[in-house]
């Protein structure tokens, strides 16, 4: 049996600046842009990026949570990940992290620093949203970036889901969309990259794959960049 991290729904788990600089090839951004992160969970990064200058808006469907309920299920999520690790711990490249201990204490660093700023910029910085339906106004932003949601979850979210997610950001996106990674929770690339790629709906859309800085998962240091 192939190893993979097996995982029954999406879970929270905390991404920091630091983490997304490098999926993202970030230093191409210029601060002035205004970006959204898709499905940004309790990742730290908006709060981060906004503290340096950036313009940022969280989205995600556990907005509408208080900051108590998202951290009890973000500590438990956590717990769980980390106790599946060690008999998967050979599909990792233990260089950004040194190892599961380390790793532990940056994403709950992660999921601590983005609570505290939830409970003061709810309003302001985390807009509670359901994708692929949002309030988001058309080319509201200049950037989406989408980290560790669509194509990683592909065996909980179809095809369908994927286009219609991505053709919403599409809506509400002026310049590019960028997704990372591309490699599933097998450690494999994603069919439905290939998939995606082929679809003669984006055929007018400019599709390609850039390698990253940023590899934890073996294999897994590609983004997807789609010109709107």
């Amino acid at each position: 049996m192939d190893k993979k991290l097996e995982l029954k729904d999406i879970v929270l788990i905390g991404r920091t600046f630091d983490e997304y600089y490098k999926m993202f090839n970030l230093r191409s951004i210029d601060k002035k842009e205004k970006v959204l992160d898709v499905a940004s969970g309790v990742s730290s990064f908006s709060a981060e990026a906004i503290a340096m200058g950036y313009h940022v808006t969280a989205s995600d469907r556990i907005y509408c949570l208080s900051a108590e309920e998202i951290e009890k299920k973000c500590a438990e999520d956590l717990e769980s990940v980390m106790g599946k690790l060690p008999e998967i711990k050979d599909l990792y490249k233990w260089e950004f992290f040194r190892d599961i201990e380390e790793l532990r204490k940056q994403r709950r660093k992660a999921y601590k620093s983005f609570i505290e700023d939830y409970k003061h910029n709810l309003n302001r910085v985390y807009v509670s949203t359901e994708y692929p339906e949002n309030a988001f106004k058309d080319k509201q932003f200049n950037i989406a970036l989408i980290s560790h949601f669509l194509f990683m979850y592909d065996e909980h979210l179809n095809y369908e889901f994927h286009k219609q997610t991505i053709k919403e950001i599409m809506r509400i996106t002026s310049k590019e969309i960028r997704i990372f990674p591309l490699v599933n929770l097998k450690g494999e690339k994603s069919p439905l990259v290939e998939e995606l790629m082929k679809d003669e709906e984006f055929a007018n859309n400019k599709i390609k794959v850039i390698k990253v800085e940023y590899e934890f998962v073996k294999g897994g240091n590609e983004m997807l960049v789609i010109k709107v």
